[in-house]
């Protein structure tokens, strides 16, 4: 059924976009020549584009003369070429011209029951939520079809008892699938007053799809994107869930604040005492650094004391050195002098007396 859908999916894309790339002004005059042809000769062209599928649904019973009358009612007498039964439930009416397609899209009323009408190869279905609550917006219908990636191309409409004016809740809106969702689910969970509910999703030729991804190929307990709802885990739904919770406020352990809550206080715990550390060693090298750096200005100052001490001393040895210096100098002038003029005292003695022994003229006596 899946791949058979899915070939009808496949094919009503490529049905779609022919029958849009064929609409316009020049289709329709085309198909007006062949229609006003197809009179005046009398023969009868049978045209795809002119075909749509009825879709019977839940109408029990019914047979291709009340199709006839249906559309007859809709588009009036004589436009009807062919009424083909293809399933139990579906039948294929042909129609003289394109333009009559249009009047049957928002369908048809088959003995009391709506039942959805489309166009041959195409990827238009109507989407029925079933039941919903009266008082729920159309918008909250919007954004579901939206979060599916299906595009409403008409208003929603609401389902009223026949015969009344009373809704049943149910909303139906004609929606055009993109070639990646082959069908929607089942079912879907919405907001009411009373919280969160499922509803009935319907269209033609509906499989079973996952919920999540939109895959036909499985459903959602065997979703690659499944997670348990309580333990965000793989492989199991909430209901059998066998994740340890929390004592305290009965949640599982890895959303519980409680164990979250005492593991954030002991990391920052351990966060400060590591800041506490670590600011305790910075300040013992700030204090170790003005240590050192008093130390060493210590010992310049003790170093240049030490030198300007060794300046003064040498100062004062030099001075001592040279004034003893000095005063051997002085002492050795005197004492030179002093013993020249003892030499010349005794010079002059000498002479003397011997002027006087030898007389003026310097001779000796005889």
């Amino acid at each position: 059924m899946a791949g058979g859908t899915r070939l009808v999916n496949n094919t009503g894309l490529a049905g779609e976009t022919r029958t849009a790339n064929d609409t316009g002004l020049a289709k329709r005059q085309r198909d007006g020549n062949q229609k006003e042809a197809t009179r005046e000769s009398g023969k009868r062209v049978y045209l795809k584009e002119a075909t749509v599928t009825v879709e019977l649904g839940q109408v029990k019973d019914a047979r291709a003369a009340d199709i006839i009358k249906a559309v007859a009612e809709r588009i009036g007498e004589g436009k009807i070429l062919a009424v083909r039964p293809k399933q139990t439930k579906e039948y294929e009416v042909t129609l003289e011209n394109e333009n009559d397609t249009e009047l049957l899209l928002d369908g048809l009323t088959i003995n009391g029951v709506t039942c959805e009408v489309k166009r041959l190869q195409n990827r238009d279905y109507v989407v029925s939520f079933m039941h919903l609550p009266v008082y729920m917006a159309d918008e909250e219908v919007l954004n579901k079809l939206d979060g599916w990636g299906v595009f409403p191309i008409s208003k929603i409409k609401r389902r009223v008892y026949p015969g009344t004016n009373i809704e049943d809740g149910t909303r139906f809106v004609r929606t055009r699938f993109p070639k990646e969702v082959a069908s929607l689910p089942y079912s879907t969970k919405m907001e009411t007053a009373e919280g969160p509910q499922y509803f009935r999703v319907m269209h033609s030729h509906q499989v079973k799809t996952c919920r999540l991804c939109m895959s036909p190929e499985h459903v959602v307990k065997d979703c690659p994107e499944f997670k348990c709802f309580k333990c965000e885990e793989r492989g199991h739904f909430a209901r059998d869930c066998n994740a340890v919770v929390c004592p305290d406020c009965k949640v599982v352990l890895n959303k519980c604040e409680c164990w979250f809550g005492s593991e954030e206080e002991e990391e920052q715990r351990h966060v400060d005492g590591q800041m506490h550390e670590r600011d305790n060693e910075q300040r013992e090298e700030e204090t170790m650094v003005v240590q050192e750096d008093e130390t060493t200005e210590n010992r310049d100052i003790e170093y240049q004391q030490k030198d300007q001490n060794d300046q003064v001393e040498q100062s004062q040895q030099d001075r001592e050195h040279w004034t003893q210096m000095d005063l051997t100098e002085s002492l050795q002038n005197i004492l030179d002098t002093v013993e020249q003029n003892d030499q010349d005292k005794i010079k002059y003695t000498t002479g003397r007396s011997f002027l006087d022994t030898n007389g003026a003229d310097g001779q000796f006596a005889e």
